[in-house]
This record gives C-alpha cells, structure tokens and sequence, in this order.
C-alpha cells in the first residue's frame, strides 16, 4: 500500500459515490444559501463542504476504477 493510498484511507476511510455526491449537495445548498445572505459563515461552510465533497467524490470514483475499497472485487 503505498503512502498516497494509506492518506486517502486515513483521511475518507472507503466512501461510496452517492456520499460523495451527496456531499456536494450539501455544498450546492450553502452556496445558494450564501449568495441569497452572504455571511462570512455561510461562504466558509459552502467551500468546506464543497472542498471536502469533491475531495470525497474524487476518491470513491478513483476506488470504484481500482476496484479498492468498497468496490473491491
């Protein structure tokens, strides 16, 4: 297991697509919610849930490609 593999899985353990996505959403929601009111709060969570949903999103697709994970065959 190389190191860039144990970050990834110490980091967002074995996450599965729709989370990722899911996450992203989430992100979608404080965006829209810190347009219509912007806060510093607001633009903060939007990035943090954008950044960390990407991120999230990233890694299940690069593990479902592998068949790593929960996409182990």
């Amino acid at each position: 297991m190389s190191s860039d593999n144990r970050f990834l899985r110490a980091t967002f353990g074995r996450p599965l697509v729709w989370v990722g996505v899911l996450w992203l959403a989430v992100g979608v929601l404080w965006s829209v919610l810190a347009i219509i009111d912007p806060s510093v709060f607001r633009t903060i969570m939007a990035v943090l849930w954008l950044v960390l949903g990407g991120s999230m999103l990233a890694v299940a697709l690069r593990d479902r490609k592998r068949g790593l994970g929960r996409y182990q065959r």
